[in-house]
């Protein structure tokens, strides 16, 4: 599927199957967030793969934001490694860590949908419970959760879904 296919299917899964994601999958999501660009190619960002039991019941107990999901990637990024823009002198020792890590994970969520799986990318959470259950991620930066999974035979996008703007709302030619 060409990549604008793949955005227009491409949905926030909050229903899994209990199927589990075969390995050479998880191991190509995980490469393409690998080859995703970041500033300077700094490659600041830390993906921790929650995937055994207990990872999962921890992160299951931080917050509801892993929706059931077999895999979830905790996406972090290194402050100490990430490009810092001194040329600017509006935003002051701009730290693009949160940015590439985005990048990443985009990487990763298109990767997943053209392998038939189904993602949900999650920032609503309390990061210190996480955190707090998460020891591994102590002097990282956390950005988000990205929930990987096969979805559920009634999963369906929100209603919102399909909701756009159009590009003369969003573009702007100078």
């Amino acid at each position: 599927m060409d990549f604008l296919g793949l955005s227009k299917t491409r949905y926030s899964v909050r229903k899994f199957s209990p199927a589990p994601v075969e390995e050479e999958k998880l191991q190509k999501i995980l490469e393409a967030g690998r080859l995703a660009p970041t500033a300077k190619n700094s490659q600041s960002h830390k993906i921790f793969v929650l995937q055994g039991h207990d990872a999962l019941e921890r992160i299951r107990q931080a917050t509801k934001m892993a929706y059931d999901a077999p895999v979830v990637l905790m996406v972090c990024y290194d402050k100490a490694v990430s490009y810092k823009n001194s040329a600017d002198t509006k935003y002051v020792g701009y730290d693009g860590g949160e940015l590439d890590a985005a990048i990443v994970t985009t990487a990763m969520m298109m990767e997943a949908t053209e392998l038939g799986l189904g993602t949900l990318w999650a920032r609503g959470f309390n990061s210190t419970d996480i955190f707090n259950a998460f020891p591994e991620i102590a002097g990282l930066e956390l950005v988000c959760l990205l929930d990987v999974g096969y979805p559920a035979p009634d999963s369906e996008p929100s209603a919102r879904h399909s909701d756009r703007k159009p590009l003369s709302e969003t573009v702007v030619r100078l």
